[in-house]
């Protein structure tokens, strides 16, 4: 339900920004997306965000580095026999993405990878192995530009998640169709 309103946000931000009402926006301000435009901010405000890194290669055309973290500690010690692994996620990726207009909101489209390796937090009597994936998808998204160098936006993402093999426990490769809706903020220095 919280994916499909976000999804609905996302398709309003991208009509109002075409017509009548993107010409309202432009006596606003604009994005004013230029090469080497950089932005820094992060997705999944809630959660475990990724740190993202984005970079105009042109008017419309950017690339971003996504990087991410997290780590789960569990309390207490491990009984007897037992070993206490600490969790561990770290995510690592690549978009490139066209932004459709240079307006004040910013829809654009794109292509996305991410590849994370997960280890969960808990007592074992043998350690498990890191859970390695690779997430790839198509990008739709736009971004609200509330001044030249701050923007809200939201980014939903289509896609396959491979989840490599691993040996403890014994598991094979699953191949997934996953989708992901993330609110982001960021913050651009040029």
């Amino acid at each position: 339900m919280k994916g499909n309103l976000l999804l609905i946000c996302l398709l309003v931000l991208i009509v109002a920004s075409s017509g009548s009402f993107a010409q309202l926006t432009l006596s606003l301000g604009n994005a004013n997306l230029h090469p080497g435009k950089v932005g820094l901010g992060i997705d999944g405000i809630a959660g475990s965000p990724n740190l993202l890194l984005k970079v105009f290669l042109s008017n419309q055309v950017a690339g971003q580095v996504i990087l991410g973290l997290s780590v789960d500690s569990p309390g207490g010690s491990a009984p007897s026999g037992y070993t206490k692994v600490t969790g561990t996620e770290l995510r690592g990726g690549l978009s490139l993405l066209y932004h459709i207009t240079n307006d004040q909101v910013s829809p654009y489209i794109g292509v996305e990878g991410v590849y994370q390796t997960r280890k969960d937090a808990g007592f074992y009597l043998v350690e498990p192995d890191a859970k390695n994936s690779l997430i790839v998808g198509a990008v739709l998204g736009a971004e609200y530009f509330i001044i030249e160098r701050f923007s809200l936006g939201i980014k939903h993402t289509l896609g396959v998640d491979v989840e490599l093999k691993r040996d403890v426990p014994k598991e094979e490769t699953d191949i997934r169709f996953a989708t992901s809706t993330l609110m982001t903020g960021r913050f651009y220095f040029n």
